[in-house]
């Protein structure tokens, strides 16, 4: 840029600048503005002299004489741009000073000057950035006052339980050492009481054991199922289900090693503080005892600590072959096979019952329903196989006496990586179960490559769990506090300030919002009509994004609440008895969502009855599918190597 005046220091300067590959006559001056110095110089779009490759070819004659064409004729309004863009810096600046807003002076004196302002833009830009800095300004004292308003700290004391005389009582061990049944007992003495886990099929199991093994009259709770049992003293429900509001005499919180869980963990520190039990028993791993030592030391509580040992020896065998068609020929009655995937489950299934094996199949998209089904064929010995996915870690007493890992890595959604200690030997330790086989429980791997690593996880010493970072979830009650204070009814705003800004104190409390529930929440706020409670619960909903035909009735549900109208029972296919596996297995879980649904927006979901009246006969279907013979995975492979074998791979 050659910046050549062409009138007296003291008035204005016209050259030519170049900007966007465009040659300009610009206008500029010096200027003082609040005691600084500063030069604005910039053009307009009538003063475009050319492109700058055509400029460039002309000769400097031409130039000058396109030049002064355009100052005669654009010289005036230029200058009078100039002034105007002038005026509204001062203002701009003033304005900055006097509400004591912080811009990037450095960065705007180089725009200012450098000859690429548009001076017709620059009030229009100026006062974006005005607007812009007070939103920012505004955000950082509301980031403030919820950091004031939104202690984490303070969370056990929203709770009625933090009113009460409570005692913790952690009944830790492996696998197989009997610490369920020793919570059970205590269930049938007390005078009320709620036992709660992490799954639909452990609240069913429990449900079902309560009643029949230990004659409790007992109810069953879950996000889409009630059975309430007339004169019931304690109730079997999921961890989500917890109602702090109701007195109870023993409260048990299985799985307490899952307070570390990435996705569910405040679900677990909600139980522990929010449990209005006079006792309060904590059962799972050894290695939550830190953890629960230190929760118990944070809210002032005693604390008893009962350490058990496994009641069935537990043994590391030998692996079955050296590769895995070899291995599947040496399956025997008791065995559970061990895979990752439902496509992994189903074609394993399938090369089984081509060897003339029995077999049941557990994995996670089946219903609890249907997964209780295919553990009791194989407890009573109608299947003599048991292929499973890491869905059988928790809970499920069945009388397994091998497990056998056809795979010792696992696909997390990004990457394959070595089943984590604990994992492995929660898994492995199904076998042998107290009560169902005489002789010890046996663990192995597939072939000696995975045998080798489970050999070396068996005997790994799990990591204690972290003493702080218990996870906070934005509950309604705060999202309406930060709401108010904000004014803000986005639930992606709401849930955003709330992780950026809550109070964390010492860290001991975190706040954690599951990145799914952020994505839906932004869905959702395209829905002008949805209520911040009609967004917080579909935010909330158990169906899975990763499914397209879930996720798309999940969205088509939202759209009609958006709407205001009823949500109606319309999705089910024409005939179950011409569904395929999978189509039944959607059926079912579209059918437990729109059960979770109804109990909590019954003015909406119309057609609840409808709803438990269709879900018997579409388990039914999945049910069959899996009793059958006929093949119902999708193959593959190659010769020696199954589809459903995943090699050891070298790191």
């Amino acid at each position: 840029m050659d910046f050549q005046p062409r009138v007296p220091p003291t008035a204005v300067r016209f050259a030519r600048t170049f900007s966007g590959n465009r040659v300009w006559l610009a206008a500029g001056r010096r200027v003082s503005l609040n005691g600084e110095e500063y030069r604005v110089f910039g053009h307009i779009p009538e003063s475009c002299l050319g492109q700058e490759t055509h400029w460039r070819r002309r000769t400097a004659d031409v130039r000058d004489a396109l030049e002064q064409t355009m100052l005669e004729a654009q010289g005036a309004r230029l200058e009078q741009t100039l002034e105007a863009a002038i005026t509204a810096i001062a203002a701009y600046l003033d304005a900055c000073v006097a509400e004591g807003l912080q811009p990037n002076l450095r960065k705007l004196r180089e725009s200012w000057s450098c000859g690429e302002l548009d001076l017709s833009a620059a009030a229009k830009g100026l006062s974006q950035s005005l607007n812009d800095l007070r939103a920012k300004r505004r955000h950082r004292d509301l980031g403030e006052q919820i950091g004031r308003s939104v202690r984490l700290s303070d969370y056990p004391d929203t709770f009625p339980a933090r009113r009460r005389v409570r005692k913790l009582i952690a009944v830790l061990g492996p696998t197989n050492s009997g610490k369920t049944h020793d919570a059970f007992e205590r269930l049938a003495t007390a005078a009320s009481g709620v036992y709660l886990g992490p799954l639909r099929l452990l609240a069913l199991e429990a449900f079902t054991r309560l009643n029949e093994e230990f004659g409790v009259s007992a109810s069953l709770v879950t996000g889409e199922e009630r059975r309430i049992v007339e004169g019931s003293r304690v109730t079997a429900s999921t961890i989500e289900m917890l109602d702090p509001s109701l007195e109870l005499d023993v409260a048990v919180i299985d799985e307490i090693q899952m307070l570390s869980d990435p996705d569910r963990g405040w679900a677990w520190t909600q139980a522990v503080l929010g449990a209005n039990a006079n006792e309060v028993w904590l059962l799972g791993a050894l290695s939550a005892e830190p953890a629960i030592v230190a929760l118990a030391a944070r809210l002032g509580l005693p604390v008893e600590i009962r350490r058990k040992e496994r009641k069935h020896p537990l043994v590391v065998g030998q692996p079955l072959a050296n590769n895995p068609a070899g291995a599947l020929r040496r399956a025997r009655p008791g065995d559970a096979f061990i895979v990752f995937s439902r496509r992994d489950a189903l074609n394993l299934r399938d090369d089984l019952l081509a060897l003339g094996k029995s077999v049941a199949c557990i994995y996670g998209a089946l219903s609890p329903e249907v997964r209780e089904r295919e553990a009791r064929r194989f407890a009573e010995g109608d299947a003599d196989i048991l292929v499973a996915t890491d869905a059988i870690g928790m809970g499920l007493n069945l009388p397994i006496q091998r497990v056998v890992f056809t795979a010792v890595q696992k696909y997390d959604g990004t990457t394959r990586d070595t089943l984590s200690p604990s994992l492995l030997q929660q898994i492995g330790g199904r076998a042998g179960r107290f009560g169902h086989r005489e002789e010890e429980g046996v663990v192995a791997g597939l072939t000696p490559d995975e045998h080798k690593v489970v050999a070396a996880l068996m005997k790994t010493h799990q990591a204690p769990l972290e003493t702080q970072g218990f996870q906070i979830t934005a509950g309604s009650a705060y999202l309406e506090q930060i709401a108010q204070m904000s004014g803000d009814n986005r639930l992606e705003a709401l849930l955003s300030l709330f992780q950026l800004h809550a109070d964390c104190g010492d860290g001991f409390f975190v706040p954690h919002i599951p990145e799914e529930q952020l994505a839906r929440a932004a869905q959702l706020d395209r829905m002008k009509n949805l209520s911040l409670h009609l967004k917080h619960v579909f935010s909330m909903a158990p169906m899975a994004s990763q499914n397209e035909t879930i996720d798309g009735e999940w969205r088509r549900w939202a759209y009609a609440a958006n709407q205001g109208r009823h949500i109606a029972l319309d999705f089910l296919p024409k005939s179950p008895r011409r569904a395929s596996l999978e189509e039944a297995e959607v059926t079912v879980r579209l059918l437990a969502a729109y059960r979770w649904f109804a109990y909590r927006l019954p003015e909406l979901f119309i057609d609840h009855e409808m709803a438990d009246a269709a879900l018997a006969p579409w388990i039914a279907v999945v049910d069959g599918h899996l009793r059958s013979r006929y093949r119902q995975g999708v193959g593959g492979g190659r010769k020696g190597v199954p589809s459903w074998y995943w090699p050891v791979r070298r790191t």
